[in-house]
């Protein structure tokens, strides 16, 4: 097996310290044969490392930048690309809620490593790891393998894992890593985000247009609201098949199922063969001109309105993208 390290990345929120010691505790169990290094992201101010230096970990590496938080994505996700480019690493495990995991996509695209999201158990194997993750809403498993030689970014499950880290001797705590140039949005590629890891199956969040949105326009839109809440691009059949937009966005009988943490219908009717593919969504929002459109039935919240006028308004009130 490699001796390359595993990297568990923590952000330096108070909220997350139950989850990052998780995420330890995900990793020695994962991985106890390979060492286990973790790097922190904080502000200047915060030592952010008390919680983890005696948490059985082989190296604790602390990024600090005096304007760090967690919802400024771009530049937590460039700090950590910066970092990891110039480290031997092996697997680099994230957590899995949504404001991490939209930093580890970003982390993705910038160091041009495969994500695998959604992991809930990891097992070695003769070159590498099996890894599994629940899809269709949980309701299946899907089992891939990982060479141990070859760098991948996980996003991991946590949730219900038994937070007692082994103990271990006090870590090797590394300080002088701190950055000093803060990175801004213009450091991030936001095409190469789209190409390297588009995974609408995976993604928290969907805008997906149907006929309403009458063009290809109307589809830049909705890619722009998409990139506005760090979400994916879908699409019904009738949009596909007019050439409106690109295959791998349709969603339904014949395309692909999602289950976002929410999901936004813009001018798509709601007939069976599309809403099959997202019926599972835990937040559904509609937006159409018909009142008594399929689609409401599956709504939490509905517009009534023009699809084009509506998102342009959405996109007005985003001038820069959500925080996560």
């Amino acid at each position: 097996m490699t001796e390359r390290p595993i990297y568990l990345v923590l952000l330096a929120d108070p909220a997350f310290t139950d989850k990052n010691l998780n995420l330890i505790h995900f990793a020695q169990d994962a991985f106890n044969d390979q060492p286990l290094n973790a790097v922190v992201v904080a502000p200047a101010s915060e030592p952010a490392v008390t919680d983890y230096e005696k948490a059985g970990l082989n190296e604790l590496d602390v990024l600090t930048y005096a304007q760090f938080s967690k919802a400024k994505v771009a530049q937590t996700a460039a700090t950590i690309s910066e970092f990891l480019t110039g480290q031997s690493h092996s697997a680099v495990l994230f957590g899995n809620d949504f404001g991490t995991t939209s930093i580890a996509k970003l982390v993705a695209a910038q160091l041009h490593e495969p994500l695998i999201t959604h992991i809930n158990d990891v097992s070695a194997v003769d070159d590498g790891w099996q890894l599994q993750k629940r899809v269709y809403n949980g309701n299946l498993l899907q089992q891939l393998t990982v060479k141990a030689n070859e760098a991948a970014l996980l996003t991991v499950d946590v949730a219900g894992v038994n937070d007692k880290v082994a103990a271990g001797k006090q870590v090797t705590v590394v300080k002088n890593r701190a950055v000093t140039k803060v990175a801004t949005a213009a450091d991030v590629s936001y095409e190469a985000l789209s190409t390297a890891v588009d995974q609408l199956e995976d993604a928290n969040v969907v805008v997906a247009g149907g006929r309403g949105m009458q063009g290809p326009e109307g589809f830049e839109l909705l890619q722009q609201l998409a990139d506005r809440l760090h979400g994916s691009l879908g699409a019904s059949r009738v949009a596909v098949d007019a050439g409106w937009v690109g295959k791998e966005t349709m969603i339904g009988m014949t395309g692909k199922t999602v289950v976002p943490d929410v999901y936004i219908a813009v001018g798509i009717s709601g007939a069976f063969q599309h809403t099959i593919g997202m019926d599972q969504s835990k937040y559904v929002i509609a937006i159409n001109t018909d009142p008594d459109a399929a689609i409401f039935k599956f709504a939490d919240y509905g517009i009534v309105g023009d699809g084009e006028t509506v998102v342009k308004q959405l996109l007005s009130q985003l001038k820069t993208p959500v925080a996560s």
